[in-house]
């Protein structure tokens, strides 16, 4: 059951705070919009605190404590308010914050797991941080964020790619994703996102264990590098893809250009070198029949 948490804990608590020295007061904080990601927790005191993990030397407190429903404890939520004021105790820094709204991050409002270090699409890309909702997945790179999203009006996927600093909060990156994007694929056929090598964004089309499309973008010059269909077993190591592209279907330049006759069940393939750094593809044997 959901009940508020007693006003007089919070007004005794907010008291005891306010008669600080008016000294330490930090006027420059009030009136400023925030929205913060982290948890509220009941203090030795008997009160509630708000610590967002992107400012550990940060204790917010709320205004009235009745605006925060004993559900909201413990769990991580969006706090979206205004500062009223601020102070300094034992050189610990507290902000006195009206709450405007909480929305609860569990897996009934949105926000499902998180899981640091894991590997994501072609072997060899770059580990990353994975936050999973039910309808979308953003992957967190130091300096990148990549949203994968079920598309509103069809089974396919909408791909976003922006810019991050390692600062920036974690859970409001993945929640708005705002701004210009680096790389955009709205929903247009079966593309999802095959992991980051640096600044080189990977995407296939179609499922990973037949044929499919392989796309790769330097993100930092803004240029599509690769745009060829390859066979399962695309792979990164030292600073090279390697893949086998279908005979004939590789755009642009470079190799795995010559056809071949194959028989039935079988297609002709021409192993490649894509280089990450030039973005040049050669070719690093004979078109063959696998």
């Amino acid at each position: 059951m959901r009940r508020p948490i007693s006003r007089i804990v919070s007004l005794v608590l907010l008291s005891l705070c306010l008669g600080t020295d008016p000294l330490l007061a930090a006027p420059e904080q009030e009136g400023s919009k925030k929205t913060l990601y982290g948890m509220f927790q009941q203090s030795a005191m008997g009160g509630i605190n708000f610590v967002d993990p992107q400012e550990p030397e940060v204790v917010y407190i709320p205004f009235d404590a009745t605006s925060i429903l004993s559900d909201d404890l413990n769990v991580k939520v969006q706090v979206q308010g205004s500062i009223v004021n601020s102070f300094v105790r034992n050189g610990k820094t507290y902000r006195i914050i009206t709450v405007d709204s909480v929305k609860p991050m569990t897996a009934e409002y949105g926000a499902t797991t998180i899981a640091s270090g894991q590997h994501t699409g072609l072997p060899g890309t770059d580990a990353v941080t994975v936050h999973t909702y039910h309808n979308k997945t953003c992957y967190l790179y130091d300096r990148y964020a990549v949203l994968e999203r079920l598309a509103a009006y069809s089974n396919g996927h909408d791909l976003r790619v922006l810019a991050r600093g390692g600062a920036d909060n974690p859970d409001a990156v993945c929640e708005s994703l705002e701004g210009s994007p680096l790389f955009e694929i709205p929903n247009d056929g079966d593309f999802t996102f095959a992991g980051l090598s640096g600044d080189i964004l990977f995407i296939r089309n179609g499922q990973a264990d037949a044929v499919h499309g392989l796309l790769a973008v330097n993100l930092t010059q803004q240029k599509q590098i690769l745009d060829a269909t390859v066979l399962p077993g695309a792979s990164v190591a030292k600073g090279a893809l390697r893949y086998a592209a279908v005979a004939g279907a590789q755009k642009g330049k470079g190799a795995g250009t010559a056809k071949a006759a194959c028989p039935a069940g079988k297609t002709a393939a021409q192993d490649m070198s894509l280089d990450l750094r030039t973005g040049k593809s050669t070719a690093v044997g004979k078109v063959t029949c696998r």
